[in-house]
């Protein structure tokens, strides 16, 4: 009896969902001449019909963060034990998603009288400007670069 090998498959079958954001022009969450709100952003990034866990967990989490400006690792554990959320999910999931598309920061602190060969430092949690400034940035670049090639064509005429 002779076996055949499967076909090796592709390392990747798409974008991770961890890495990416679903972003369709056409079925945004709101109007763009609408204020949105952290909510509307959230769907974005998680978006709630296909990270409903997440989604509400970032949210929570987002408003927690407004009202306190920023929250240590220890308050972030409380808070999560006291409105039943998976220290799994946020620590693995939500938080390095909102860190890494830029809407929060992770600062790691050194505590007052600690040297500076001790390893232990404390993490902090911040809001965080960089996800806006970075799709401000795109948004210019892209419509420079559309601006150009108008030019470029009337030119050419």
């Amino acid at each position: 009896m002779v076996f055949m090998e499967s076909p090796k498959r592709p390392p990747s079958r798409g974008i991770k969902s961890k890495e990416s954001l679903q972003f369709d022009y056409d079925k945004l969450p709101m109007s763009l001449n609408a204020r949105w709100e952290p909510e509307d952003i959230l769907k974005i990034i998680f978006p709630p019909q296909l990270q409903k866990v997440q989604y509400e967990i970032a949210t929570k989490l987002l408003r927690f963060l407004s009202e306190k400006r920023e929250a240590r690792g220890r308050e972030i554990e409380e808070w999560a034990a006291g409105n039943s959320i998976s220290n799994s999910t946020l620590r693995n999931l939500v938080i390095p998603k909102l860190v890494r598309v830029g809407l929060l920061a992770r600062e790691r602190r050194n505590p007052t009288g600690q040297g500076e060969k001790d390893k232990r430092h404390e993490m902090v949690l911040v809001l965080s400007k960089r996800f806006g400034e970075a799709f401000q940035h795109i948004g210019r670049e892209w419509n420079a670069i559309v601006e150009t090639w108008r030019v470029k064509s009337r030119e050419q005429t």
